[in-house]
């Protein structure tokens, strides 16, 4: 069925590593050979092979206003026109920082980078110079990037599990808000909170890694959606449209540590580049259309809810846009479902999406192929 996408991953195999550049593309949790796409276009991508899928994977949650949207596409091609990179400050990159400001205010100064990994990479740094100390604790269920970092470790909606780890040696505790690698946890009532009212009592800085749920569960993220304030905010995906970028902001106390106008050295050649830093103009310009929102709420749960008709043999978990799923067999689901033409996550760990680009039609089309499945 997907010959020319095992050609082609053959061939791939022997320049890539393992022949992908991210590992989940490898579709090593689902088994079997992965499909390679040719393009993308609003809700669907198509495979090299030729044959459409409906995508809710959406670059892992990037492309929130669905695949080359239009204004996008044309905004990117504009600034490329006038060139791809400086190796000096642009007018957009600027605007990009004063929206992310705008819509976060926790957010007083921000810093542009590459990849959700640099932003995280920055804000721990950053926090440990803060404090001057050097402990960070996480979460089991979190997920922060590849950079190699020494963290303590507690359970997601635990609070007990992180007060036994306070000492006067911890700078930070990060959290995903919404815990997007672990099959979509929401924060259990007061976990938030909580976490915030222990680092104040310490004088611990509060991290949200939002680079899943910023832009995504609403305009200002989860820190909107639940009411509660980070001291830093790493985000990524959404704001730029589909391009390369991340970026990690918070109290203007904290930012001015960061060089030039402090002493933590943080750099980048591509930090703003024009294309990503467009597109995320684009997105974000769009998204401030409530009704947006509105209907990606409107459809992933109507979605969601037509795909719990399984019982108990597929459970599903959800906040706003975002939803993962609960099931013994994964593998055979996911590839029951590749064939009905539907493209999940390849993985029943990460998070899948539903874009503005879905139509109810879409959504009508996957809960039909998940309700034939069998599984």
């Amino acid at each position: 069925m997907l010959k020319k996408s095992q050609s082609l991953f053959k061939k791939a195999k022997n320049y890539l590593v393992g022949g992908v550049n991210s590992p989940l593309r490898a579709f090593g949790a689902v088994g079997g050979n992965p499909l390679l796409a040719a393009e993308g276009r609003g809700s669907s991508i198509k495979s090299i092979d030729g044959k459409e899928y409906l995508d809710y994977v959406g670059s892992y949650g990037a492309l929130i206003l669905g695949h080359a949207h239009p204004k996008i596409v044309s905004a990117v091609k504009r600034a490329i026109d006038s060139g791809s990179s400086f190796g000096t400050t642009n007018i957009k990159e600027v605007e990009l920082a004063k929206e992310i400001c705008s819509a976060f205010p926790s957010i007083e100064k921000v810093r542009l980078v590459n990849s959700g990994t640099e932003a995280v990479m920055g804000a721990l740094k950053l926090a440990k110079a803060f404090t001057k100390r050097k402990l960070i604790i996480k979460f089991k269920e979190c997920y922060h990037g590849w950079s190699e970092q020494s963290y303590l470790e507690a359970r997601f909606n635990d609070l007990e599990s992180v007060k036994k780890l306070i000492s006067k040696e911890v700078a930070a505790i990060i959290v995903e808000p919404v815990a997007g690698n672990s099959g979509v946890i929401p924060p259990g009532e007061d976990f938030l909170r909580g976490l915030r009212k222990i680092c104040d009592k310490n004088d611990i800085l509060l991290i949200f890694d939002e680079v899943i749920t910023g832009f995504r569960v609403s305009f200002g993220g989860a820190q909107e959606l639940y009411g509660v304030k980070a001291d830093l905010t790493c985000l990524g995906k959404i704001i730029g449209g589909g391009f390369p970028i991340g970026a990690f902001g918070g109290k203007e106390e904290i930012m001015k540590l960061l060089a030039p106008e402090g002493p933590v050295y943080q750099a980048g050649t591509f930090s703003g580049n024009p294309a990503s830093v467009t597109a995320g103009l684009e997105t974000l310009k769009a998204l401030k259309n409530k009704k947006i929102y509105a209907k990606l709420e409107e459809k992933t749960k109507i979605l969601c809810e037509g795909m719990t008709c399984l019982g108990d043999r597929l459970k599903i978990s959800r906040v706003g846009s975002m939803f993962g799923f609960q099931i013994d067999d994964y593998p055979s689901f996911f590839w029951k479902m590749i064939n009905s033409g539907i493209y999940f996550a390849p993985s029943a760990r990460e998070a899948n999406f539903v874009s503005a680009a879905h139509s109810f039609e879409d959504i009508e089309e996957t809960i039909r192929a998940v309700r034939s499945s069998n599984v």
